[in-house]
């Protein structure tokens, strides 16, 4: 198996690639006032992270979202090679949904949360992964 081909490395490199989306996301739920966000990130063209984001997001904003990205990767600009939601949830509400959708992440999940940066659950290549992302990344 290629390092392209890990899913462990897919889903890091998802949430990397996407660094700004989860600080505006993670901002966001700050002013809203939501306690310790999680943010959850996904891969809105892998089978489980388009999943997720349907039943958030509906069909129709998915799909146009993926149309859109489709027609930005034949622009002379390329986008992101695919297409990728955020959502921050609060630790307390998002732990238990979390670790029932994807059990290996319940040990982490039943910690506290980092203060290091921000948790993120990066959904891509049929699983997720829990990362860090730190402040000092924020773009």
């Amino acid at each position: 198996m290629s390092p392209a081909d890990d899913p462990l490395e897919l889903q890091q490199s998802l949430v990397e690639s996407a660094l700004p989306l989860v600080f505006e996301a993670y901002d966001e739920a700050v002013e809203a006032g939501v306690a310790a966000p999680i943010v959850v990130l996904v891969d809105c063209e892998d089978e489980l992270g388009g999943e997720i984001a349907r039943g958030w997001l509906g069909d129709d904003a998915i799909d146009d979202a993926i149309a859109a990205q489709v027609a930005s990767e034949d622009a002379p600009d390329e986008g992101d090679p695919t297409t990728v939601f955020a959502r921050a949830i609060a630790w307390d509400d998002a732990r238990d949904d979390l670790a029932a959708a994807f059990p290996y992440l319940k040990p982490i999940l039943d910690g506290r949360p980092p203060e290091d940066g921000v948790f993120v659950v990066g959904v891509t290549a049929g699983g997720a992964s829990a990362l860090t992302a730190p402040w000092d990344a924020r773009p």
